[in-house]
């Protein structure tokens, strides 16, 4: 494993979110919010490095559902660093020798049944001259060879840790630039040879992609109620067969799933706010659950405590907007 070799330094942060709440917190650059897809113990590792025109990230994740992805004046670019080949982006499979671009408002949903390790780079577009920026808003796809996606995750891995073993070095201006142009031209070769792909069923999925989003706006709409798959169905104007395909396309999940999901996320925002006043009882049937012992199991399976628990302790302790620097090895 990669972290093994790396370590904090004055150049590079390490940080560790042992709390999805406050690793939520960290994706407000990106307008991002991931929604886990299962329980157990919970660890995010990230890698960060500053550069004169990117920021470079390593990241290990963990099985999700990314909704998102508004960045103006922003894009990032991910780069596999393993070879889990799973994930999906609206609904399209990325594969394991593929580099993934949003820019701006990309509105995407990315399905990662299981956690992966990634190299971010996040990118500034004002100012920039780089051929891959000249499409619009949205996410691109592009296929590699395997020996182009090995240089790739092998220079990542290089600036890594030599930032993390020869601090002094890489923080002198001269190096870091040299470091960024290095990674840029990377990046540029890896564009020019790679293969656009995902075009023939864009269309597809970008309707199963709106289905999706129209099921948020149904919930929003009609957030004190539990609608089953025919209702949510009629509200969109799509049969039942069509919502079941858009949902377990995009997210890997049915309908109703998917909406009871996003409806325990919604209570459990709530409740972290510790707000004066607020029960369990309260927010649990302003999201559409009305019995409270079906809700407290389903919550409790989703998130390895009782709602009352996440409450109390949401009480004792104010939300933490920081993470955890690990310590030097």
């Amino acid at each position: 494993m990669l972290f093994r070799t790396l370590r904090s330094s004055p150049a590079l942060s390490l940080e560790r979110y042992a709390d999805i709440d406050h690793f939520r917190e960290s994706e407000r650059y990106a307008g991002a919010e991931s929604i886990p897809l299962g329980t157990g113990e919970f660890s995010v590792l990230r890698a960060r490095l500053a550069l004169p025109s990117c920021n470079l990230s390593l990241v290990r994740t963990f099985p999700r559902l990314i909704n998102g992805f508004e960045m103006p004046g922003r894009m990032i670019l991910v780069i596999p660093m393993d070879d889990v080949a799973s994930t999906k982006v609206n609904g399209e499979p990325i594969g394991g020798h593929s580099l993934l671009l949003f820019k701006g408002n990309a509105n995407c949903t990315v399905h990662e049944p299981e956690g992966r390790l990634v190299a971010i780079v996040s990118v500034p577009t004002a100012g920039q001259d780089l051929g891959w920026q000249d499409f619009g808003d949205g996410h691109l796809l592009m296929r590699l060879q395997p020996f182009q996606i090995a240089s790739l995750q092998r220079l990542i891995r290089n600036v890594l840790e030599l930032a993390a073993v020869q601090p002094d070095i890489i923080r002198s201006p001269d190096m870091l630039q040299s470091l960024n142009t290095v990674l840029f031209a990377a990046l540029d070769a890896a564009m020019c040879a790679g293969e656009i792909f995902g075009l023939q069923r864009r269309r597809t999925m970008d309707r199963y992609k709106s289905i999706l989003d129209g099921i948020d706006a149904v919930i929003a709409v009609y957030p004190t109620e539990d609608l089953t798959c025919e209702s949510l169905a009629a509200e969109l104007g799509v049969s039942v067969r069509t919502l079941q395909t858009a949902t377990q396309s995009v997210c890997g999940a049915g309908a109703h799933h998917y909406s009871r999901l996003r409806r325990l996320w919604s209570v459990r925002r709530q409740l972290r706010t510790g707000a004066a006043g607020l029960t369990v009882k309260a927010s649990a049937l302003a999201n559409g659950f009305g019995h409270m012992g079906e809700f407290s199991g389903i919550y409790r399976y989703a998130f390895g405590e009782t709602p009352s628990q996440t409450l109390a302790r949401s009480r004792q302790t104010p939300v933490r907007r920081t993470y955890a620097a690990l310590a030097p090895s």
